[in-house]
């Protein structure tokens, strides 16, 4: 799914741990040069919300200030002055994260290849793990698709929307459904890509459109992504292995519409193309980053369940990842994943999100 990011790379979290995270990982993109290219590009984000959320905005600004993040809430007068091209309506505010901006998905994934080989990595590439080999309890290995085994004590699934596929192949037994061994459920999410018109190219800024529930991201000097942050969609599970292809027409006429009446000059865009990507969910939609010995796999971690952060998280979830298998105590760690764990679901501890009418936000 990396391939399909729209790579996003902002900090606008209103729990407390992830917004850290996304603040490291923002730094650890926009310098890049000691592992590759990441194509990060600093052009700004601003939130749009309603005036009733003007006291919830304001108490998560005071968190994102206290661990390091520039933003502020913009007055209406102001945000007209910065942001001309915006149409706001008399009851919504603006919120500006001038730091922010977007990468280039698969140049920063090859470059953490390219690195981690120089480094003694062997990947192994056209070949997926078909299941988990498991003796006593215990990770023994793993079997690949040409029927290879690879001897392993230690391995970490980092395994997005075929998580439960690989776990019910390797004999782990599901819930009473029989087809969720960890609770995450896969989701199909469009991405409408548009040919920016003459008067709105060149560096523009990333727009997170709470009302109309749709983010929108400016892609070089002339196109513009975006999709839908309706939660609504996280509900319609797909199968990750006939995930629908092509994004419904009704989709891309409530794309136009919404960024159309919010950025009145894209009414002159042009249709580019359309894709769709998958998203692993969790009923809190925050990771589950944790060890498997819990289902029967000791030796076994899990970075799943990503819920659409997974990118703009990358460094500061490799970071976790390797500490995890190094042995650091969450606790200690330079992230506390234990806040992460497979257990808090049923424990009922799922972690806090201000943004429950609206999805891949938290």
């Amino acid at each position: 799914m990396t391939s399909k990011s729209t790579a996003l790379v902002r900090t606008h979290y209103s729990n407390e741990l992830v917004a850290r995270m996304a603040l490291y990982s923002l730094r650890a993109l926009e310098d890049f040069s000691k592992i590759g290219t990441s194509g990060f590009v600093r052009n700004g984000m601003v939130i749009v919300a309603s005036e009733s959320q003007r006291g919830a905005l304001t108490v998560n600004l005071e968190m994102l200030r206290s661990v390091g993040v520039t933003t502020d809430l913009v007055e209406r007068s102001e945000s007209e002055r910065l942001f001309p091209e915006l149409l706001l309506k008399e009851d919504e505010v603006v919120v500006r994260e001038p730091n922010s901006g977007y990468a280039d998905p698969v140049s920063t994934a090859n470059s953490y290849a390219s690195r981690a080989r120089e480094l003694g990595a062997t990947i192994i590439l056209g070949k997926e793990v078909s299941r988990l080999l498991v003796e006593s309890g215990a990770l023994a290995g793993l079997q690949l698709s040409d029927g290879t085994h690879i001897k392993c004590e230690k391995a970490i699934l980092c395994t997005n929307v075929w998580t439960n596929k690989l776990l019910l192949q390797s004999g782990i037994s599901g819930n009473e459904r029989g087809s969720l061994v960890l609770p995450i459920t896969q989701a199909a999410h469009p991405v409408v890509i548009l040919k920016r018109p003459q008067q709105y190219q060149g560096v523009r800024p990333s727009i997170i459109d709470i009302p109309n529930k749709a983010y929108y991201k400016p892609e070089g000097q002339s196109l513009e992504l975006g999709g839908s942050l309706d939660p609504e969609l996280d509900k319609q599970e797909v199968d990750p292995e006939n995930c629908p292809t092509e994004v419904p027409f009704e989709f891309l006429s409530f794309f136009s519409k919404v960024i159309s009446e919010r950025v009145p000059k894209m009414k002159e865009g042009t249709m580019h193309s359309s894709y769709i990507g998958m998203y692993d969910i969790t009923p809190d939609q925050h990771p589950i980053i944790d060890s498997l010995e819990g289902i029967g796999i000791r030796g076994a971690y899990c970075c799943v369940g990503l819920s659409g952060h997974g990118f703009k998280l990358c460094p500061a979830l490799g970071r976790i990842n390797s500490e995890m298998l190094s042995g650091v105590e969450a606790r200690k760690g330079t992230f506390d994943w234990s806040r992460f764990s497979l257990g808090r679901f049923s424990a009922g501890h799922l972690l806090f999100s201000r943004y429950a009418e609206v999805g891949t936000i938290a």
